[in-house]
């Protein structure tokens, strides 16, 4: 009995890439100008929880604009195709973020949200 192996692939949209490649951009950007034009409302107390924020945005980005530009499209080219392990690296990727700027506003005050 020939078994057949079978890929899930899950779909995002194009548009929906697009925006977190803004987003996640903007927020590296505005983290990078805090040490390139020190606010001293906004001081790096913690260079290691700024550091781990800045690479775990930095890992994102590169994630999205490096890997998943790789991918297929769908045939309406609407949607980039996912594999089940490029979901689950997006999550990671995700929590990685969010936990690092929670730090970062806990040990220095400084929030993307309210920054």
């Amino acid at each position: 009995m020939g078994g057949t192996v079978t890929r899930e692939l899950f779909g995002l949209k194009v548009e929906t890439i697009i925006n977190a490649v803004a987003k996640v951009t903007a927020d590296l950007e505005y983290l990078c100008s805090l040490v390139e034009k020190a606010d001293p409302e906004f001081l790096i107390c913690d260079a290691v929880a700024y550091s781990v924020a800045v690479v775990a945005l930095s890992n994102q980005l590169d994630f999205l604009v490096e890997d998943l530009t790789k991918n297929d499209l769908s045939e309406d080219e609407i949607y980039v195709k996912l594999s089940k392990e490029e979901v689950l690296m997006l999550d990671n990727y995700n929590t990685r973020v969010e936990e690092a700027l929670q730090s970062l506003e806990e040990v220095c005050g400084i929030s993307l949200q309210s920054n």
